[in-house]
């Protein structure tokens, strides 16, 4: 084990509060039908116990990432900045806007306005043959030129955009990326290594490899255990160090994906395992401190 010393005060860029109240799609994944399985134990997740768990693994600043919202999506961003007013958590809010919405420069305006907003989420991910591994209504979003044109006013708003897709949408978001320089995009969940067969690993890295040539895309460490229940750090250690190798220290960043990963793990061992791989892969403080708080 090397000298590093664990960072004091980690940032988790990637988590939720909700309830079946306001998310209501919750109680349809109570015994089953997600990725990550049952959703029983964590239907209600508000920002006290949140807390708690962030406590356990020096989390002192967080992000929370829209997560279908059932209101119309200013109600969710008032509601996560008065949160954060009374509470100081979240640090930052990513917000949901459909991009090819015609009147979403409007939404985006209004959503500027709450001081914690730093980006937009549209959920892309659709898998061609698992239903289940589907968030989005179809596969199409990412070459429909209303849904672009959206995308291009995030910069003139000064936020950026949380990617998240299945390894077969990879190559055709790295278009989008390139085609895109003024985006900043912020690739979800490792872009979903949730298949471990030699041939969908190689996919991945293919996926990943062509993303990280642009240099307007980093990549959050996170969402691992939706699909690995019985993870353990051998398991997270080559997924972790192929996604450093391809995009630096320099544009990736630790997250815990709360509360869908605490239904197969602690936030203590998670950011615990995270730590010990760095170890394990011989990184500097300065690289670890970027991982963990400063990126």
């Amino acid at each position: 084990m090397s000298a590093l010393e664990r960072v004091s005060n980690a940032v988790d860029g990637h988590h939720h509060f909700w309830s079946p109240k306001t998310h209501a799609w919750l109680d349809k994944v109570a015994d089953g039908g997600h990725p990550a399985g049952p959703f029983r134990s964590v239907l209600q997740y508000e920002v006290e116990e949140y807390m708690k768990d962030a406590a356990t693994a020096n989390i002192t600043k967080s992000v929370h990432v829209q997560a279908h919202y059932d209101g119309e999506p200013l109600a969710e961003t008032r509601s996560l900045q008065s949160i954060a007013e009374r509470t100081g958590f979240p640090h930052g809010i990513v917000a949901y806007a459909d991009l090819s919405a015609p009147d979403v420069n409007s939404l985006l305006t209004e959503h500027c306005k709450y001081a914690n907003v730093r980006g937009i989420r549209q959920m892309l991910d659709f898998h061609p043959t698992n239903e289940q591994w589907r968030q989005a209504p179809h596969d199409h979003l990412l070459t429909d030129d209303s849904w672009l044109t959206g995308l291009q006013l995030l910069p003139q708003n000064n936020l950026s955009f949380d990617i998240q897709l299945h390894v077969p949408q990879l190559q055709v978001a790295s278009t989008v990326v390139r085609s895109n320089p003024n985006v900043q995009f912020i690739l979800n969940h490792a872009g979903f290594p949730a298949i471990l067969s030699d041939e969908a690993v190689k996919s991945w890295k293919e996926g990943l490899s062509a993303l990280a040539r642009h240099d307007n895309i980093s990549i959050k460490l996170s969402g691992f255990n939706m699909f690995h229940h019985s993870w353990n750090k051998d398991l997270l250690r080559p997924l972790i160090e192929y996604s450093i190798n391809t995009f630096s220290t320099d544009r990736c960043a630790f997250a815990s994906n709360f509360p869908v990963d605490k239904i197969n793990g602690t936030m203590a061992d998670l950011f615990g395992a995270y730590f010990e791989i760095c170890c394990d892969l011989g990184l500097n403080q300065n690289d670890v401190d970027k991982m963990f708080r400063d990126n």
